[in-house]
């Protein structure tokens, strides 16, 4: 992983959210781009200052402030290489994360999670919803109050599909340089699955793709998913769920009739980590 994007509100209650993502880049030994979307308001024309020198300067002034932002809460200097911030004028936050993680070649996105101390409503919501069905790359979801520390277990929730096996493909390679054992469940109801064959179905499929010595497997049987699955990821001391974005409905989907990825957000303490199927 070479390069993250991190969209910011620039308030003083999502900072934990900046040096989680900053200390995850600094783990990954990934460069790190602030980005602040900036809603400007009408310019007013003048013969005097044409509307692109005003732009300009305003947004020069908001990356000076965005710039002292970051260097305040992280401790030190963004040097235009292993830290970057940038701020954009859009009227769209969605499409300018999306527009700017293309440009800057992102391998990762994160996002704060929408709380009641968040005016603007960033991001999760309608923009982290239209996020996970464009994004070209994994998204990281994240409370504004997250602690920065190291990820030692990452649950992954499988549906037992092929697309999980691509997915996990890619998040060996992070555990490994995480240094992170993941823990595979799959929750299913008694009626819907006959589970333990198909959880040595997977096992075999993904030891031919994978390297399975920090893998452990769970099966468990529940009507519940979606507690079930919350319950299970504070049982095991979770410092990261991963959850698979599907085109299809597959069986989670016909638990919930919405996305658990949608779901799981609102209700979980911890970061959660989308893999989109359509980009996989």
């Amino acid at each position: 992983m070479k390069t993250i994007l991190y969209a910011s509100d620039r308030t003083e209650h999502s900072s934990p959210a900046l040096k989680y993502a900053y200390q995850l880049s600094l783990q990954l030994k990934a460069s790190l781009m602030v980005l602040y979307v900036h809603e400007m308001e009408q310019i007013r024309v003048s013969v005097s200052r044409p509307a692109a020198q005003i732009e300009y300067h305003v947004i020069k002034e908001q990356t000076e402030i965005l710039t002292k932002y970051c260097e305040k809460h992280l401790g030190v200097a963004v040097d235009g290489k292993k830290l970057q911030v940038d701020v954009v004028h859009n009227d769209s936050v969605s499409d300018a994360i999306l527009e700017k993680s293309k440009n800057f070649g992102t391998d990762m996105i994160i996002i704060g999670r929408k709380d009641k101390h968040t005016d603007r409503g960033l991001f999760v919501g309608n923009i982290g919803k239209g996020l996970q069905e464009k994004v070209p790359c994994p998204l990281l979801i994240i409370p504004n109050n997250v602690a920065a520390k190291s990820i030692k277990t990452i649950l992954y929730a499988t549906d037992f599909e092929e697309a999980d096996i691509l997915a996990l493909k890619k998040l060996v390679p992070m555990s490994k340089a995480l240094g992170a054992k993941i823990q595979i469940v799959h929750i299913s109801t008694e009626k819907e699955y006959a589970g333990k064959e198909q959880m040595e179905w997977f096992k075999d499929m993904l030891r031919q793709e994978v390297d399975t010595a920090a893998i452990d497997f769970t099966l468990i049987f529940s009507d519940k998913i979606q507690d079930k699955l919350k319950t299970h990821a504070k049982t095991i001391g979770a410092d990261l769920l991963v959850l698979l974005e599907r085109e299809e409905k597959g069986f989670f989907q016909k638990i919930f009739h919405i996305s658990l990825v949608a779901k799981m957000e609102e209700h979980i303490g911890i970061p959660l980590l989308s893999y989109n199927e359509l980009n996989l």
